[in-house]
């Protein structure tokens, strides 16, 4: 008799012991570890005013800036700049699609395509950080006749292939495409 009760007992710790593990578990790789580390970190950094690397916010917020170009190359420039900063700063650290600047136009200079911001990209080595192989030209994608890396990193997505008179620019790294969006 004492031997069932004994069982019994040891059962029901081994199952309290599991439920245990996958409550541990949930915390550390789960949907719960974001809390997890916001709580560890806000009593870490605010209430002892401890400084840790593992609390270290990293930068994945919008930013949005406004420009005045005088030229056409100076707004490819601005663009081809953002993208490469959104790829190089954003591209390993976030696991999902978002906007990392917003550009507001004040004045526009004329037309600018992908053709313009990929040459601005392969004149000051850009294309070493960001490759874009393919050009959208008049809603064909064709091969870019220079020399900006073999992947196809660039994704234009503007209402009549160039950027005229659009008042925003978005760059946007989109993680299910893996590529940079400029959108206008």
């Amino acid at each position: 008799m004492s031997d069932k009760g004994l069982e019994i007992d040891l059962l029901g710790y081994l199952i309290i012991g599991i439920i245990g593990i996958i409550i541990l578990l949930l915390f550390v790789s789960g949907p719960l570890s974001s809390l997890l580390r916001g709580t560890y970190c806000y009593f870490y950094t605010k209430i002892l005013q401890q400084k840790s690397d593992y609390c270290a916010e990293t930068q994945t917020g919008l930013q949005v800036f406004t420009i005045s170009p005088n030229s056409q190359s100076e707004l490819a420039t601005y663009i081809a700049g953002y993208s490469i900063s959104c790829w190089r700063d954003e591209r390993p650290v976030v696991k999902k699609t978002i906007i990392c600047y917003s550009i507001n136009v004040n004045k526009h200079p004329g037309p600018v395509t992908e053709y313009d911001v990929t040459k601005i990209m392969e004149t000051q080595q850009g294309c070493n950080i960001l490759q874009n192989s393919k050009i959208d030209e008049n809603g064909t994608l064709v091969d870019y006749p220079g020399n900006c890396g073999n992947a196809d990193n660039l994704d234009w997505q503007v209402s009549g292939n160039a950027v005229t008179d659009q008042q925003l620019i978005n760059i946007i790294y989109d993680a299910t495409a893996g590529k940079i969006t400029v959108q206008a």
